[in-house]
């Protein structure tokens, strides 16, 4: 007896289930064969600019040792030939900000944000980098360390521009921020590997959404069987709300509303709105350097 009371609710279990067994399989087929489509594009062949300098680590501010800017130029040449982007850092102690700057340095303006762009973009662009071509694809880490103008912006062009949005922008920026005045080898280092995380698909939150999907689908569909089940279990209701009251009908107490006056109050409810995506995407920070090439980018200001 309890042998076939197990097959039954086996049977009854696969029945209700067939439906989200499907589903969650082909959300599995198509997650296994998009990632192994993204892994079989990575491959990305020989580098095909032979414009830009093989030199990568420009440290112009002197914060690293000799080892560390070695140690980079390794890291840099490995993501780089992971990704097929190129990845470049720059430091420097210099004043990009005020009339003074600007008149001294020859900047288009006096403000910090769009200097560090037309600096980072220009040393980008005037020295042909891209992995592709010149202007190609790749990111320039700039990393200013002049005493109340310190602060770091992240230059993208190409696949890395129409990769990165807003949100990547910041984080890898981030990255700079967290260790930069402890250990600026391992603030630059962290901040290659988030660009090439993101660029080698690791840090993409859409597989991983696909994943927990997968994951918990069976787990919600378990929950609605098991609700869905119970209920039909329940008892029915053999009594309403005048079974037991003599004459079948309930007496009311007499109630009643009394208008008393009306007033109407008004205000006005403020509202925010801003004209960045702040988001994910690619694209983020969209501009034209003063050269004439398409450029993304960000700033986080120390």
């Amino acid at each position: 007896m309890e042998n076939a009371f197990k097959r039954e609710a086996r049977k009854q279990y696969l029945h209700f289930f067939r439906i989200w067994f499907i589903l969650v399989g082909i959300v599995a087929v198509v997650t296994i064969v998009a990632v192994t489509a993204k892994n079989m594009l990575r491959t990305t062949g020989e580098r095909r600019n032979t414009q830009a300098p093989a030199e990568r680590v420009y440290d112009y501010a002197d914060v690293l040792t000799d080892a560390e800017e070695d140690r980079l130029r390794e890291l840099i040449a490995e993501k780089e030939a992971g990704i097929g982007c190129d990845l470049v850092l720059v430091t420097m102690r210099q004043p990009v900000e005020g009339s003074e700057a600007r008149e001294a340095y020859g900047y288009r303006y006096t403000d910090w944000e769009r200097n560090m762009q037309d600096i980072a973009d220009d040393f980008y662009d005037n020295h042909f980098y891209g992995y592709n071509a010149p202007y190609g694809d790749g990111a320039l880490i700039l990393d200013n360390w002049y005493e109340g103008q310190s602060g770091t912006h992240l230059s993208t062009s190409g696949r890395i521009f129409d990769r990165f949005g807003n949100l990547e922008i910041d984080r890898a920026v981030t990255k700079v921020d967290q260790y930069i005045e402890s250990d600026p080898y391992k603030a630059y280092s962290a901040c290659i590997d988030y660009i090439t995380d993101v660029m080698s698909g690791k840090k993409t939150e859409f597989w991983s959404v696909l994943s927990l999907l997968t994951l918990f689908a069976p787990i919600v569909a378990a929950g609605v069987f098991i609700g869905t089940h119970l209920r039909s279990k329940e008892g029915k209701n053999t009594t309403t709300a005048t079974t037991y009251i003599e004459g079948g009908r309930p007496v009311m107490n007499l109630q009643r509303d009394d208008f008393v006056r009306k007033h109407v109050s008004q205000r006005r409810i403020q509202t925010s709105s801003s004209s960045g995506s702040g988001g994910s995407g690619g694209r983020g920070g969209a501009h034209v350097s003063s050269g004439g090439h398409s450029h993304g980018g960000g700033s986080h200001r120390r």
